[in-house]
Formats: C-alpha cells, structure tokens, sequence
C-alpha cells in the first residue's frame, strides 16, 4: 500500500510485533535514502538504512518473499526518476 504523503510503502503484517514492514524514501537521506523500518514499533524492528532500491529490496526479501523485479517496476511507478 502507497501513502504519498509520508513517502513510504507499507507491506506484510507480522502478527508477532502487531505491526508490518514498510519501505521509506526520504530524499534528504544522501547516502540511505531508503529505509525498510517496522510499521508502528521502531523499537521491535530496526531501520535499516539502505543506499539503493535493490539494497532495500534486498532485506525486505529477508523478512518474507517477494518478487524483487516486479516490486522493483512497481516502485518506480511511485517514484519516477529517484531509482538508483
């Protein structure tokens, strides 16, 4: 699910911590623009702060199954232009 506003994609719930994973761009963040970051309980998950999209594709694909070139499309329709 997209949220434009506060930039970020949220994805599978993890009943375990009550909250879910979510990919976020921030635009200021030079060097990690992307963070995969838990949806509600930042302290249960850590961020992970990462340089490029197949970085951060990279560890969402280490907390549950995804297919990395099909999101990879799907978030370049949400972002066009800021892929790295």
């Amino acid at each position: 699910m997209f949220d434009e506003q506060d930039q970020v994609i949220r994805y599978k719930w993890d009943a375990w911590t009550g909250s879910g994973y979510r990919l976020r761009y921030d635009a200021a963040g030079i060097e990690h623009a992307y963070h995969v970051e838990d949806w509600n309980n930042h302290v249960v998950v850590d961020d992970y702060g990462c340089a490029d999209i197949d970085e951060a594709l990279g560890v969402l694909n280490r907390f549950f199954d995804i297919d990395v070139a099909a999101e990879r499309s799907r978030i370049a329709a949400w972002l066009p232009g800021r892929l790295q």
